[in-house]
């Protein structure tokens, strides 16, 4: 097959001997290689401008052209998606947050808004959504009715929310609010999972304690507990977690359409990144616990959930890129096409897009990854990258 692309767009697609290319045209030499749509990572944070410029090359090599930011400071992250959109910097294509939603917190960092209130919460979300954001991005750090009045002020302003499902709030309550997305199948109170608890009412009075503990030791400067992560409670949520409950669960976010990024990769990095502090039997329930997450991504696929592809981790992470995303996706029980698609068509639908992103197909936007191997014989060759084109040129390998 051969595919014309002209003014960024796609302008023909045919036989390779049928299909002939305009005398001026520049080639790019495709035999014997697999032309996919460009890879969206649903779930990055891109930082301050300096880091997100390097993140967003980095980004490109790794077969990306677009991303969802989930929060990262608002005056850097505009520029960067302004700065993209007008070619002035390479990088993917960008939808973002700005800085993410927190509760009252004693103290204040770029990247989120601590809101004391209901009234502050309302005008964050208003400010941002004036500022020119994509959506509201929220955090865990956030009381029952502060996520409640984001939700509602999302809704008058007609921009989506997304985010984590705090411990103060049950997933069921999340997604009938009209939460757009849930990001690591809720966090780490294990949200998905305790809606999915015979003991859940139990489980979710637990969580909030353990909040108004965290609370507590931030308010008194010390380092604030991990009950959450401890064998105590995971147990409790791995050996109550009732099939039945997970089917209703599943079946409300595909009614309401809550979608799911779970960021396999990120979840994985949790306890690993700092096993020393755990005991043996924490880490042997961690491992209990990932494997009951990764069970419940297959129901949600068979239950008709839009599943998408994010990794919550830097560019080049090693076993944390988007490649191994995919990969665990597979893993978990998807068909490498079902893989394929939560980092491309189904990113395109999630954000409204699928008329002109997603797919290749004639008049949508060149945006598109050339592969040495089939993805489909094997989800690992999405990482065997020939050329990324992004807006219709060639972005990597660099050309001069």
């Amino acid at each position: 097959m051969s595919l014309l692309i002209s003014n960024g767009y796609i302008a023909a697609i045919g036989p390779a001997a049928r299909l002939k290319a305009p005398a001026n045209a520049e080639i790019l030499d495709g035999a014997g290689k697999y032309l996919i749509p460009g890879l969206w990572n649903m779930h990055v944070h891109l930082g301050a401008y300096a880091d997100g410029k390097r993140a967003l090359s980095a980004f490109l090599a790794e077969g990306i052209t677009g991303v969802r930011d989930m929060g990262s400071p608002l005056d850097d992250i505009l520029r960067l998606r302004q700065e993209t959109e007008d070619r002035t910097i390479p990088g993917p294509r960008m939808v973002v947050a700005g800085p993410l939603l927190q509760g009252p917190l004693p103290f204040q960092m770029p990247v989120f808004l601590s809101v004391k209130d209901v009234a502050a919460a309302r005008a964050a979300v208003d400010m941002l959504h004036h500022r020119g954001v994509d959506f509201i991005k929220v955090q865990d750090a956030i009381p029952h009715d502060i996520h409640m009045a984001v939700a509602m002020q999302a809704r008058l302003d007609h921009i989506p929310f997304a985010g984590h499902i705090p411990p103060t709030v049950l997933p069921e309550e999340a997604s009938d609010l009209g939460q757009h997305s849930i990001e690591h199948l809720g966090g780490r109170f294990w949200g998905v999972l305790i809606g999915s608890s015979a003991r859940e009412p139990e489980l979710h009075a637990q969580e909030v304690q353990m909040y108004q503990d965290i609370l507590t030791a931030l308010g008194n400067k010390q380092t604030p507990p991990t009950s959450n992560m401890r064998s105590e409670f995971t147990r409790a949520v791995v050996e109550s977690y009732d099939p039945k409950k997970a089917v209703a669960l599943i079946g409300r976010f595909q009614k309401n359409g809550t979608w799911q990024c779970p960021t396999l990769v990120a979840l994985r990095t949790l306890w690993a990144d700092s096993a020393a502090q755990y005991t043996s039997e924490d880490l042997r329930w961690a491992d209990r616990l990932l494997a009951k997450n990764t069970e419940i991504i297959l129901m949600m696929k068979r239950g008709g959930v839009g599943l998408l592809a994010g990794t919550d981790l830097a560019p080049g992470t090693k076993n944390g890129t988007i490649h191994d995303e995919l990969a665990y996706l597979v893993d978990a029980g998807l068909t490498p096409m079902q893989a394929l698609e939560t980092a491309t068509r189904n990113a395109a639908e999630f954000l409204g897009k699928l008329d002109t992103a997603g797919t290749i197909e004639r008049n949508k936007a060149a945006d598109l990854v050339l592969l040495d191997a089939n993805p489909l014989d094997d989800i690992h060759n999405t990482a065997r990258i020939s050329a990324v084109i992004v807006r219709g040129r060639v972005a990597f390998p660099a050309r001069h």
